[in-house]
């Protein structure tokens, strides 16, 4: 299977070391994982350049920098557009993952599911998004806003995922977008309309939740094939997960390391006591799964010396 994953960031030590990591996952894999290609897209940059400290960790990552150096680029939205523009259209699956996110297993069975529906998947959000000036209500919130960009009513038949499971459902394929995955040729026909969506989407919410509003809306206005994944896609290092989800805990697949309570996630791959503090560290859940799969893939033994 050709599978191709494309990370997006900003020329920071922090995001480097992330990108990094993700490369030595992938390798760690085997397989088609190891073959895949990875592209990491760069913006809010002043010069187009990897510094020497990261260039051999990135001789097989495909860099690519989004505007001209300088250049503004407001909500960083530049490195996370170009990844579209850079879709190879002969892969079998494409990826758009955060930078924080590790491959600790296969993403065969994901891919296989929606090849079989030409779908598009993810995880669903972790909670309503906010809607300023608003309590949030997404009973409310989605049938208002979809009126206004669509003009007309939606379903809403998924639960966010760390809310309790006994809520009412209350949104429709309303993804975190820290792992999108499907076809290349569904994510460009989706991206070529969400681009026209979007900013009638941040007209009402403004541009920070706008992407990811709009992609439940282009979905539905495009009538795409969508599939909600099981939480190990896209699995949180949060104790709230941790609790909800124990059997998707014991098979993650997708790792996003987006919580700050048991390591910095801008310093835990780009400083080597950073590194050797987390391993040492006595933590829980889906901190001790990523502990250990850091050790594994490691060896214990900080990645990317200077």
């Amino acid at each position: 299977m050709k599978l191709e994953f494309l990370l997006c960031g900003s020329p920071t030590d922090g995001f480097f070391s992330q990108m990094a990591f993700f490369r030595l996952c992938l390798d760690a894999l085997g397989g088609d994982e190891a073959r895949a290609r990875l592209v990491c897209t760069f913006g809010d940059h002043t010069v187009e350049d990897i510094p020497a400290r990261w260039q051999p960790y990135f001789e097989r990552i495909e860099v690519h920098w989004a505007h001209a150096p300088g250049a503004p680029n407001p909500a960083h939205m530049h490195q996370h557009e170009m990844r579209f523009d850079l879709l190879d259209p002969t892969a079998d699956l494409s990826v758009l993952c955060d930078a924080d996110v590790a491959v600790l297993a296969p993403v065969g069975p994901m891919a296989r599911e929606l090849l079989a529906e030409q779908a598009l998947g993810g995880v669903i959000a972790h909670f309503h998004f906010p809607w300023e000036g608003r309590e949030k209500d997404a009973l409310r919130d989605w049938p208002e806003i979809a009126r206004a960009v669509l003009g007309r009513d939606i379903a809403t038949p998924y639960r966010y995922t760390l809310v309790p499971q006994e809520d009412p459902p209350e949104a429709p394929f309303y993804i975190n977008y820290g792992m999108f995955a499907g076809p290349p040729a569904q994510l460009a026909a989706f991206h070529a309309h969400d681009l026209q969506l979007r900013p009638r989407v941040a007209a009402q919410l403004g541009d920070w939740w706008a992407p990811q509003v709009s992609l439940a809306l282009t979905c539905i206005d495009l009538g795409l094939p969508v599939r909600a994944l099981p939480m190990r896609w896209n699995f949180p290092n949060d104790p709230i997960a941790d609790r909800m989800y124990p059997q998707e805990l014991e098979h993650v697949v997708f790792l996003h390391y987006l919580r700050g309570q048991a390591f910095r996630r801008d310093r835990v791959f780009a400083d080597a006591q950073a590194f050797a503090r987390f391993l040492d560290r006595p933590v829980e859940g889906s901190n001790a799964v990523f502990q250990r799969a850091v050790a594994r893939i490691t060896g214990g033994r900080y990645p990317f010396p200077g």
